[in-house]
């Protein structure tokens, strides 16, 4: 007697999880802190290299300024352009007006002789940076979190689906182990006894597709 057997479904085991990189101080702190200190470095670096060009020359030169002043103007028009377009990007219009503040802070900062103007003119430049770029770190830091939380979901979805199928393949396996448990006792009892074995009262218990269609009973093989 063939018994009916379940197939259970297959679970394909999730792969391990990478272990976390070691990242050493220094790098983490640029990492993280980076982003914030880059305006004030870019700032202050404009400022040395005005007042270097300032002591080589630059000072009380008009032509140095003009230069500034050129490149100020074609950074301006650049972005007004780029702002104006249907597709322009916001991070080349961005560029294109900071750039523009920087050569003319630049050319003032190189031209004077007065380090107080040259601070001021430093200062007000970090101040409008950081006022630029905060609402671009804010931004930035929103879409982190969305996606962080987009990511939980995902893993909490992927975490439930993974149990469900697991639960499923533990009942088809036990379902499994019953039939052929089953299917044994079947044979061990038509074996002890084939006169009183009778497989349609067995059928009708709610046992189905246990014993074959072809199965007889011995008063047909005796007919």
């Amino acid at each position: 007697m063939t018994p009916h057997h379940w197939q259970p479904t297959t679970v394909t085991p999730l792969v391990p999880a990478q272990p976390p990189q070691i990242m050493s101080a220094g790098t983490y702190l640029v990492t993280r802190y980076g982003g914030r200190v880059a305006p004030f470095l870019s700032t202050t670096t404009a400022l040395v290299l005005a007042r270097i060009w300032h002591d080589q020359g630059a000072a009380g030169s008009w032509g140095d300024v003009a230069l500034m002043l050129a490149l100020s103007a074609g950074s301006t028009f650049h972005g007004v352009v780029s702002a104006s377009k249907e597709h322009g990007h916001e991070v080349i219009t961005a560029v294109a007006f900071a750039a523009s503040g920087s050569f003319a802070l630049i050319g003032v900062a190189a031209y004077t002789s007065s380090w107080a103007l040259a601070a001021i003119l430093w200062l007000v430049a970090t101040v409008l940076v950081y006022s630029v770029t905060a609402r671009h770190w804010r931004t930035a830091r929103e879409r982190a979190e969305a996606r962080w939380h987009e990511l939980q979901l995902t893993q909490v979805n992927r975490l439930a689906d993974v149990e469900t199928a697991r639960l499923q393949a533990t009942v088809q396996a036990q379902a499994l182990t019953y039939g052929l448990m089953l299917a044994q006792a079947i044979d061990h009892r038509q074996t002890l006894d084939p006169a009183t074995f009778q497989a349609a009262m067995l059928a009708g218990t709610g046992l189905p597709q246990l014993t074959p269609a072809s199965t007889t009973t011995t008063k047909e093989i005796n007919s």
